[in-house]
């Protein structure tokens, strides 16, 4: 059994030039590596001024192409075999790179996408399991920072009855939508792409952590992720998110805000993406006066603030005592 990681980036290589184009795939998992494929869409005139190495994160290197100098157009192909033994018995968490360079001039070319595919000591570890009556939360990074464009999530999930799930992803600034809710009945798999529910995330900054959480709101049948991704169309640079008044969650004063700010939260949207667990501990470092603060209800009520339904925050608000 394999596991793959994909991105499709879509870059020019730069002519003649020995540093190439480099690009990286960051693996989460930490798992021991039993083989290692690569597989690699390159769209190119003359195909024989390429070269395509692979870097992993322990130093290690492979050249698995070229330059041959034979005439020819494209690389679109699966590496595997003996060659990549050197990654053998390593870990596979960290970055992993390719590497093309076009030793030529006049021809230009371009990487369209490349995939890296492991076979992992413990397989059936490496299977994202949902658990019965849970969350679970899976985590993926992009690399570029660009505003969102198009966006589409391409999700695989096997459970013994999928109408009991509830799938929602966050983006790096902390917004959060919904893709499915108690939907499919009986049904014993998700396998779908989800565009229009991503609309809300259209002009976001693409860069950063990206989560796919899916909950299980019912006992008795359990499952898995089997894999999600994103395909993401971006374009000029994110322009920062505009700081929100976080003093208007009860329970939070301007020095509180401050002390927020500093740490990343800057909006009702990532604060509501915080937990409060997350949120104690900002504020135990900031010294002995903050740590009488209970940031418990922070969160709902950001997420209120950030869906601007005000009238909900302001009942809500009523019902506690001092944020608390």
């Amino acid at each position: 059994m394999f596991f793959s990681k994909q991105r499709v980036i879509r870059k020019d290589i730069p002519d003649n030039d020995k540093n190439g184009l480099v690009d990286c795939i960051k693996m989460q998992r930490d798992l021991t590596i039993k083989a290692v494929e690569l597989d690699v869409n390159i769209k190119h005139p003359y195909s024989g001024d390429l070269s395509i190495e692979l870097h992993g994160p322990n130093g290690k290197s492979v050249n698995v192409f070229g330059p041959t100098r034979k005439p020819g157009q494209n690389v679109k192909e699966l590496f595997h075999g003996d060659k990549f033994d050197v990654f053998n018995g390593m870990k596979s968490k960290g970055d992993w790179k390719i590497k093309v360079i076009d030793s030529g001039a006049r021809d230009n070319g371009k990487l369209e996408d490349w995939t890296l595919r492991f076979k992992l000591a413990n397989s059936k570890k490496s299977e994202i399991f949902i658990t019965d009556e849970e969350e679970l939360t899976s985590v993926q990074y992009c690399h570029q920072g660009d505003n969102i464009k198009e966006i589409s999530a391409k999700v695989h999930v096997e459970h013994g009855f999928v109408g009991d799930l509830i799938l929602d992803l966050t983006s790096p600034s902390g917004k959060t939508v919904n893709l499915q809710s108690k939907m499919g009945g009986g049904s014993k798999q998700i396998k779908t792409t989800y565009t229009s529910e991503l609309k809300d995330l259209i002009g976001e900054g693409a860069k950063g952590k990206w989560s796919m959480k899916i909950n299980d709101t019912m006992p008795r049948d359990s499952g898995k992720l089997v894999s999600w991704g994103l395909n993401i169309t971006s374009g000029k640079p994110a322009a920062p998110a505009k700081p929100d008044d976080l003093t208007k969650i009860e329970g939070i004063g301007p020095k509180i805000a401050e002390i927020l700010n500093n740490g990343g939260i800057k909006t009702f949207a990532a604060l509501a993406a915080s937990t409060p667990n997350d949120i104690k501990k900002m504020l135990d470092a900031a010294g002995p006066r903050y740590k009488m603060h209970d940031p418990g209800s922070w969160p709902r009520q950001s997420k209120l603030a950030a869906d601007g339904k005000w009238k909900e925050l302001e009942v809500l608000q009523d019902e506690l005592d001092g944020g608390k």
